[in-house]
Order: structure tokens, then C-alpha cells, then sequence
């Protein structure tokens, strides 16, 4: 995993463990969706191209995203 891609990750999650409102909570959880969705269009056109390697990267950092969207999910419990 490229260094750049896990420094955007801690600082998406150290945001989240500051996030005191839920609208803050609101701004990272409609970032993160961006992200998953760019991914999905990323993987799918690596694998219309049959580019297994590049469909696996994505696949790997869709699933850093979903551990995100976990998170988001329990800090906004609480907040509720």
C-alpha cells in the first residue's frame, strides 16, 4: 500500500476521533463515500481491462474505507 494512500487514512481517522458533532461525523462520512465510490468505477474498469493487479489494489483500499465507515457508524451512535 502506497505510503500517501495511508497518511490520507490516519488523518481521515484521527478527524473522526475528533469529530465532537454530527456534522463533522456527516462531512467525513460523505467523504469517505466519495472515495468508495471513485473506487468502484476504479475497479471496475480494472477489470474491464483485465487488470487484475490494479482491481486488487482498489479492492484493498476499498476495504481501508469500509473499516472507516465502520468507525463512522459507531462514533455516530453515541451522537444519536
Amino acid at each position: 500500500m502506497d505510503r500517501q494512500f495511508l497518511m490520507e487514512i490516519m488523518e481521515i481517522n484521527e478527524k473522526l476521533a475528533e469529530a465532537q458533532s454530527e456534522a463533522a461525523v456527516k462531512e467525513i462520512e460523505s467523504v469517505v463515500r466519495a472515495k468508495q465510490n471513485e473506487l468502484t468505477d476504479n475497479v471496475s474498469r480494472a477489470f474491464e481491462q483485465d487488470d487484475m493487479e490494479k482491481a486488487k489494489e482498489m479492492l484493498t483500499k476499498m476495504r481501508y474505507f469500509s473499516n472507516v465507515e465502520e468507525n463512522i457508524k459507531l462514533k455516530k451512535i453515541p451522537l444519536q
